[in-house]
């Protein structure tokens, strides 16, 4: 039976749960993932051996020595919660175990099970203790479990869990120390058994964080390190690796966009006998990093649409162009022949100095990019001038993402423009124009129009319609780079880079899937990745996001 505490967060009254709040989070996070706290139903897994777990049964072998006639249990688990090695230590605790399934091979997520110690550890990547009835699981209540995450000593990466067991009667407060203690012996363990290549990255890392305050990530196939500002970019891994062997290789270094949303960085190749061994991902220092490019194709029958409608409706209010980051509404807006102001570029020009551009150009019509960076003292004063310039005025603005997120004080500036504004929509929606968008890019890289070029087969063609896209039409201009550099004259699918295969969708969106793949995206920019927020608000399970994300490449 659920008891009192949890009856009250079923019924919302979250703020009279006097428990722990990693304990209350917890149940949140369950009840939302559908869990019955009444039936414990454990998925099963074939544990396969690892070198995680190879490195830390020993280490877990020789403790349990220490431990005899404590009464209690050691567990290992792989990063999903699926237990890999048991120990206890007396019969009576064996069995207790067994009747509620916690043997190897059954998995302990969090949206599986509920709050628990495991599952929780993993969620939170933090150290728990779950005792008695603050187990979401009223099959769980007679047991007290201590969990810590076991991460990579170098890359940080979660490798698993370690738990200790033992009865709700016994739970001692000296569990957790002796729990850290054996976390920090397995990962040094696993320090001393390194590979020499992870020592090199590794070593690669401590340089390039000396140099920079900022987020430093190294990475090669396998590997990933990153310090906390580094983790926050939240780099997809398999993605970035394939970019260090095609686009990236060789470079001693580069500027690139991290990502739809993300800020621009440097990357630079670590290379060992001609071979790409690895990539250096680190973000300029405040005041270095460079305005993004504006230089993106708006040639298309969409964009010449778009350009009639802007050039029609300037001149009467400020005209607000939006859309999702990279799909060209800088270009759009240079291209009917207003001078250009990013607003990304007060924090290194100084606000009166942009303020002094923008007031120079207005005569002859001015577009301000990237609004959705300006601070409250940037948004007040352009809002100032802005209402200083009579009417009519060629004026147009740029949003990325959706107006609705904009700040009270950002919101205030977006109350001088049309309520009516152009929207841009993104290249995934726009999937039959993309062979004439490569071709425009093509010509723009290529001095001699007339020199070949490769030329894709009907199937890739096919592949690059399918892909969602993420980084629009910025991305699609990282494509062109790259049949550029091609010296072959036929370019199949399984020729195109790794990273644009294994995200397309198998097939092609129908306009349903289109549309929900579009929420999910959204859901997850409002609530900056989080998938259980994200869920929460699209009213579906965890599980149903998760399929989605599989189905649509998201």
């Amino acid at each position: 039976m659920i008891d009192r505490d949890r009856e009250r967060l079923l019924a919302g009254e979250v703020g009279r749960i006097p428990r722990r709040p990693e304990i209350v989070e917890s149940w949140r996070r369950s009840r939302l993932s559908g869990v019955d706290p009444d039936q414990l139903e454990l998925p099963q897994a074939q544990p396969e051996e690892s070198r995680f777990s190879r490195t830390a049964t020993p280490v877990l072998e020789a403790a349990a020595d220490t431990l005899v006639g404590a009464d209690t249990s050691l567990m290992l688990t792989g990063p999903t919660g699926t237990v890999l090695w048991r120990w206890t230590d007396t019969d009576g605790l064996r069995r207790r175990l067994d009747r509620r399934s916690v043997v190897v091979g059954t998995q302990w997520a969090e949206e599986h099970v509920g709050t628990n110690g495991i599952g929780t550890a993993l969620e939170t990547a933090r150290p728990v203790v779950v005792t008695g009835a603050d187990h979401y699981s009223g099959a769980l209540h007679g047991f007290s479990c201590a969990a810590a995450p076991v991460r990579h000593p170098m890359t940080r990466r979660v490798l698993g869990a370690l738990n200790m067991t033992c009865r709700a009667e016994d739970a001692n407060p000296l569990v957790r120390p002796t729990l850290l203690k054996l976390v920090r012996e397995i990962e040094a363990e696993l320090y001393g058994t390194s590979s020499a290549r992870e020592r090199e990255l590794f070593r690669h890392y401590l340089s390039a964080r000396r140099r920079s305050s900022a987020a430093v990530v190294v990475l090669d196939g396998d590997i990933l390190i990153a310090n906390r500002a580094g983790a926050r970019l939240e780099l997809d891994h398999r993605a970035w690796w394939a970019r260090a062997q095609d686009e990236l290789a060789g470079a001693t270094e580069v500027t690139v966009p991290a990502g739809p949303h993300g800020p621009e960085v440097r990357c630079r190749t670590v290379t060992s006998a001609g071979r790409t061994v690895g990539l250096i991902v680190t973000v300029p220092e405040a005041g270095e990093r460079p305005g993004l490019p504006t230089n993106l194709p708006a040639a298309s029958a969409s964009g010449d649409g778009l350009a009639d409608t802007v050039r029609r409706r300037l001149g009467a209010e400020p005209l607000l162009v939006h859309g999702e980051p990279g799909t060209g509404k800088a270009t759009l807006l240079g291209g009917v022949g207003l001078a250009v102001h990013d607003a990304a570029r007060v924090p290194t020009t100084g606000l009166p100095a942009w303020l002094d551009g923008v007031r120079s150009d207005l005569r002859g019509g001015v577009a301000l990019t990237r609004l959705h960076t300006l601070d409250e003292a940037a948004c007040a004063a352009l809002g100032a001038l802005l209402d200083d310039v009579g009417q009519p005025a060629r004026i147009a603005g740029t949003w990325s993402g959706d107006p609705a997120t904009a700040t009270p004080a950002q919101q205030a500036l977006l109350d001088r423009f049309d309520l009516d504004a152009v929207v841009v929509p993104p290249l995934r929606s726009r999937a039959d124009e993309i062979p004439a968008l490569l071709d425009g890019l093509l010509d723009e890289l290529t001095v001699d129009r007339r020199a070949p070029r490769p030329r894709l087969t009907p199937a890739a063609t096919e592949l690059l319609r399918r892909h969602p896209w993420p980084g629009n039409l910025r991305q699609l201009a990282g494509v062109a780079r790259w049949l550029a550099r091609q010296d072959r004259a036929v370019v199949d699918a399984d020729d195109l880079p790794a990273r644009l295969r294994a995200d397309a969708p198998r097939t092609r969106l129908t306009p349903m899937e289109a549309a929900e793949a579009d929420a999910i995206r959204e859901a997850l920019r409002d609530c900056g990745g989080n998938k259980v927020a994200a869920a929460a608000q699209l009213q579906i399970a965890r599980s149903s996001l998760y399929r989605k994300l599989r189905e649509f490449g998201i």
